[in-house]
């Protein structure tokens, strides 16, 4: 490791601990958090891609510009900067659920779970459909490398087409789980421009992610691939964790949402303050656990676990670190400019005519910018703060829902998004082969089921 990456490394976790301390003794340190911000963007924005990297630039370059239109101060700047840090320390913290996954060795458990339970493909497409869509609720991209290292090789003796079954089970499942889960970014954004809480979104969105879930499999159900065959082979798997459970990775995820709720409900800090806190408090209780019953449960050592965390953990969780700095500079230089009074004007009464069409509209906007390489969150981003700011007689939820299913749809059908073109090299196939040919009609239907879903529930 980079002397380079060490400090970065540092600064990462002095952010996670001002972020904790600013919001459990409710201090402000706003000023000590840009500070810290600033080592971040530096040092992060050389380990973004070349579009992450153009978009971040033009993003806080638009930003700072839109703050001297405005009332320009070392306050303001420091706002607009750490603005929308709270997602970097969410995606942090919610990679620290690798250290009690990989110490109680629960890969091992999914894959005696399939090889002893499940004997069709279609159940076993529904199995990787479901433990996709929860573990990515709490390990994010991590979800992807597990799923494929642990249960491909079982899917590859079970089914006939290996590729086809994982591209979409595994694509659709955790895209899917961004519209809801804790550790997905894109909700906690759409909630801050919106001001949506995300206690309000999530009920209607893991209702959207159900449907979805059931949609995937009825529209691959009649496919040849998940006809049985005569090929199934089961192996014998070392016995070294016999009676391992899958139950206390449901029980962790179940106590992460009821511990985010109960701090949303007391108001101890956002949305994205409570559910990083109860993060960090459900691994330390998982991690005492599996210490504690060690020899019951036969778990492996920490050390490997810490070290993957501190080397790999900590900078996939900060990975879009700078991203998300230059969008919060961007956002709030634009809510308090005079741009964006400009634009309420003259876009106000272009979207009162289009009324209802703007929630078939705003995923639109989002779905076509990301098939010329735009990235969701910076449409999500723009479309929604120019949206609001226009104060459409439309339910402020009903745009987040829009804005929601818009961004799963693109992350499931643009070539260019990040969970497309890992899935397609781990399999080996064009990223145009999962996104367009074998997408496209699923995110088609789901646009139509899910935003007749989304008005029907604003109206409730």
């Amino acid at each position: 490791m980079s002397l380079k990456d060490k400090y970065y490394r540092v600064f990462i976790l002095l952010l996670v601990l001002l972020q904790m301390v600013d919001m459990i003794f409710k201090f402000d340190l706003t000023f000590l958090i840009f500070l810290v911000s600033i080592p971040i963007f530096t040092l992060g924005i050389t380990r973004l891609s070349n579009s992450f990297k153009i978009a971040t630039i033009i993003f806080i370059v638009v930003g700072i510009v839109l703050l001297f239109t405005g009332t320009f101060s070392i306050q303001a700047l420091s706002k607009a900067v750490t603005s929308m840090i709270d997602i970097v320390v969410l995606l942090v913290v919610m990679q620290l659920f690798m250290l009690p996954v990989t110490v109680g060795n629960y890969q091992r458990a999914v894959e005696q779970f399939m090889e002893n339970k499940l004997h069709t493909p279609r159940s076993i497409y529904v199995f990787v459909m479901l433990i996709t869509h929860l573990l990515s609720s709490i390990l994010s991209m991590g979800t992807v490398s597990i799923v494929i290292s642990v249960l491909g090789d079982s899917i590859k003796k079970r089914v006939t087409d290996y590729e086809h079954f994982s591209g979409t089970a595994i694509t659709r499942a955790f895209t899917l789980g961004t519209l809801w889960a804790p550790g997905a970014a894109t909700i906690f954004l759409i909630s801050t421009v919106t001001k949506v809480q995300w206690s309000s979104l999530f009920l209607p969105c893991i209702l959207l992610g159900v449907l979805g879930l059931i949609l995937a499999y009825l529209m691959e159900s009649k496919k040849d691939y998940l006809q049985p065959n005569n090929k199934v082979v089961k192996t014998n798997l070392n016995t070294e964790n016999k009676g391992q459970s899958l139950i206390p990775v449901l029980i962790a995820i179940l106590g992460l949402l009821l511990l985010s709720f109960g701090f949303m409900h007391f108001k101890i800090g956002s949305s994205m303050d409570s559910v990083t806190l109860a993060g960090i408090i459900v691994v330390a209780l998982w991690l005492v656990i599996l210490f504690l019953f060690k020899n019951k449960i036969n778990t492996k050592p920490a050390e490997p676990a810490v070290k993957e965390y501190l080397n790999h953990g900590i900078f996939n969780g900060a990975s879009l670190s700078p991203f998300f700095i230059a969008i919060g500079t961007f956002t709030y230089g634009f809510e308090h400019s005079q741009l964006s009074v400009l634009l309420i004007k003259t876009l106000r009464p272009i979207f009162a005519q289009l009324e209802w069409y703007l929630v078939i509209l705003i995923p639109l906007i989002v779905v076509v910018s990301s098939l010329i390489g735009i990235h969701p969150l910076a449409s999500v981003a723009l479309v929604g703060k120019i949206v609001m700011s226009a104060h459409i007689a439309i339910s402020p939820l009903l745009i987040a829902l829009s804005l929601n299913i818009g961004s799963v749809i693109a992350y499931m059908v643009s070539p260019f998004a990040g969970i497309i073109i890992i899935v397609a090299s781990l399999l080996n196939v064009k990223p145009t082969m999962i996104s367009l040919r074998w997408n496209w009609l699923f995110c088609v239907m789901f646009a139509i089921i899910g935003l007749t879903f989304s008005v029907l529930f604003s109206l409730i």
